[in-house]
């Protein structure tokens, strides 16, 4: 993300090409012979995830997620969720693929070649790690659907079952949208690039659909019951799992590394002799590239900080039927959270969100139960919607991103 604040060393090394040792084409051998430099790990760029670990060394601002740390200017952040989410559809696959098209063809110039060689590991690791994260953010975007689509008016229609002939019907109905969101789970499953391993809990959702289909065809309630637990098993634990290991295959992209290695090669070749319109047309691609990469890296923390807050939202929604006294604990926390997701620039969602909170604040220091549940219920729904378009959004990034696959195996395979 080269607009935040980076730390020393995050940026690849560059020696500037001398008059007296470049090829025919302008090229420069010597300056492009860097392949150590970028080999195995490397300090991480601003925006790419520390694994876990706190990182002592960052200057500036830093976010913590749980145990994961990023190294980020908070604002900016959330300046770049906020104009991704507002851009009607901003195009990153078609011109970062055309741009990378270019580069292939310019290969066929041997200095060309050698210079794009030289980072083939960092090439290779990009490659191989798009279809990964854009089948994780799938499935964390299925079981999602499935959450606000699925599971909670099952919730609701289950309250009139099997007394209504209305609740029957929409059940029903209930259980084809179930039938086809698990349909499209398994066949991102299927995919090389998701471990079967961590898929066991498919067969929760398989059960659970069969329970449902149950309980509609014997109009019995235990089913349903039965259904519901594994639908809400399922979405209290997977959606966050499925979050880290997406936050694992983001920073396995290294797509930083990638953007740094092209911005390194187009500065060389801006240098030589090479035909000036596929050169332009590469040097377009890798500034929308980097742009990609800043929106693609601050939707991934924004959509972590989403994810844990949900995860408290489900925990704390799930008591109140008892009493108030998980809401009043960890009300605090909860309003410190939600600072983080507050854009400076306030939207329409952030003004009509302050309102709210301060309105369950109100009730909770009132003591007045029917306002707590009403307005923690319209809380917890704003909130829910508000991960829903970032989840949206970063799945849409993500497809731009595989986009850019194909075009990334040519230059690969221009190697050889």
């Amino acid at each position: 993300m080269s607009d935040l604040p980076t730390s020393d060393g995050d940026n690849l090394p560059v020696d500037g090409p001398t008059s007296n040792d470049v090829t025919p084409d302008g090229l420069n051998p010597k300056a492009l012979n860097v392949e150590q430099r970028v080999q195995g790990d490397r300090t991480q760029t601003v925006g790419q995830l520390s694994g876990g670990a706190a990182i002592a060394s960052v200057e500036g601002q830093s976010i913590h997620i749980d145990n994961r740390t990023y190294q980020a200017d908070p604002e900016t952040v959330k300046r770049l969720v906020r104009e991704e989410l507002r851009v009607a559809h901003t195009e990153y696959g078609q011109p970062v693929g055309q741009g990378l098209t270019a580069l292939a063809e310019l290969m066929q110039v041997p200095a060309v070649k050698d210079a794009v060689i030289t980072f083939r590991v960092v090439f290779q690791s990009a490659c191989e790690q798009i279809d990964v994260i854009a089948n994780y953010k799938a499935l964390h975007d299925l079981l999602h659907t499935l959450e606000l689509q699925c599971y909670g008016v099952i919730v609701q229609t289950a309250k009139l079952f099997p007394d209504d002939d209305m609740a029957i019907d929409n059940l029903m109905q209930y259980e084809l949208t179930l039938q086809d969101l698990l349909a499209e789970m398994q066949q991102v499953a299927a995919r090389e690039t998701v471990a079967t391993r961590e898929l066991r809990w498919l067969s929760e959702l398989q059960q659970a659909q069969e329970h449902l289909q149950s309980a509609i065809a014997d109009l019995e309630g235990a089913p349903l019951k039965r259904a519901i637990y594994l639908l809400n098993r399922v979405l209290a634990n997977q959606p966050d799992r499925i979050n880290t290991q997406l936050n694992e295959a983001a920073r396995a992209l290294r797509l930083p590394d990638l953007v740094e290695a092209l911005k390194f090669i187009a500065s060389n070749l801006a240098q030589a002799q090479l035909d000036a319109q596929k050169l332009q047309q590469f040097e377009q691609g890798v500034e929308v590239l980097a742009s990609l990469e800043q929106r693609l890296g601050a939707l991934v923390i924004g959509h972590d900080y989403w994810q844990s807050f949900d995860r408290e939202m489900r925990r704390i929604e799930s008591t109140l039927g008892r009493d108030f006294i998980e809401l009043e604990m960890s009300w605090p926390y909860l309003q410190d959270q939600a600072d983080g997701l507050m854009d400076a620039e306030a939207d329409d969602w952030t003004v009509e969100f302050q309102k709210n909170s301060h309105n369950l604040d109100a009730a909770l220091k009132e003591q007045h139960p029917v306002k707590i549940r009403r307005f923690f219920k319209v809380y917890r729904q704003q909130a829910r919607n508000r991960f829903f378009q970032v989840d949206v959004t970063l799945k849409r990034l993500c497809e731009e991103l595989r986009e850019v696959g194909g075009p990334l195996a040519l230059v690969l395979r221009m190697m050889e």
